[in-house]
């Protein structure tokens, strides 16, 4: 049996996910394949800055056509809550 090949673009994928993970630590970043959405998605314990909870609503899931357009809602998400300390 030979190797199974991996669909078109399923490196960058992978290289593109470990990137948004190490940037954005405690969210899980998931590609479907079926609809090629980006999501980041975390529980509201990950939300927390210093120990403390997060004075406004918490974010604790975003969605995008793409891996840039989801690294730009994860910045704006990340700015807006180093702004709540």
């Amino acid at each position: 049996m030979g190797k199974v090949p991996h669909p078109p673009g399923a490196e960058a994928i992978a290289a593109e996910k470990a990137a948004l993970r190490q940037e954005f630590l405690g969210w899980s970043i998931v590609h479907t394949s079926d609809t090629g959405r980006w999501w980041a998605i975390r529980t509201t314990g990950h939300a927390r800055l210093d120990g403390r909870p997060l004075s406004s609503r918490v974010q604790t899931e975003l969605d995008a056509d793409t891996a840039d357009e989801l690294r730009s809602k994860l910045r704006a998400v990340a700015e807006a809550e180093a702004g709540a300390r």
